[in-house]
């Protein structure tokens, strides 16, 4: 038995098998942990599916960190599939194609804000959501 036996834990932001999230995500596994996968688009889930199916993962689902019904339609439907949840692992970062083709202080503030609401608040949206999974678990 593994430290995370039994243990049912959500992964975002797994992009490739390079990702930091895909090597937490493989460690989590060897220790015995039931996995559960997000992808914000089609490329990131073609990629991220084979991965997650070779752990044993049946739960691969679509999330925009960025949009708050698709963080609740998250939720709900790990609360219906697993009715826990015992951790979470937020592993996401974006930073505007554009704003990174020019110098750090040629950011654009838009650029900077969305980079700042998906690679940051959306930690926030996620554990005031699923704090409601884990009150007895996590």
């Amino acid at each position: 038995m593994g430290m995370f036996s039994d243990k049912k834990i959500l992964v975002l932001g797994v992009a490739n098998a390079k990702s930091i999230a895909w090597g937490i995500s493989e460690a989590l596994h060897k220790e015995g942990a039931e996995l559960a996968f997000t992808y914000v688009n089609d490329a990131i889930e073609k990629r991220l599916r084979p991965l997650a199916e070779g752990l044993g993962s049946k739960v691969i689902l679509p999330c925009d960190v960025a949009s708050d019904s698709e963080i609740e339609n998250l939720f709900v439907e790990l609360e219906s599939r697993w009715g826990r949840l015992d951790g979470v692992l937020h592993s996401v970062a974006f930073a505007d194609g554009d704003d990174l083709k020019v110098r750090f202080s040629e950011t654009s503030r838009a650029g900077f804000a969305k980079a700042l609401d998906i690679s940051a608040y959306s930690l926030i949206a996620v554990a005031g959501r699923a704090r409601k999974l884990m009150e007895q678990s996590g």
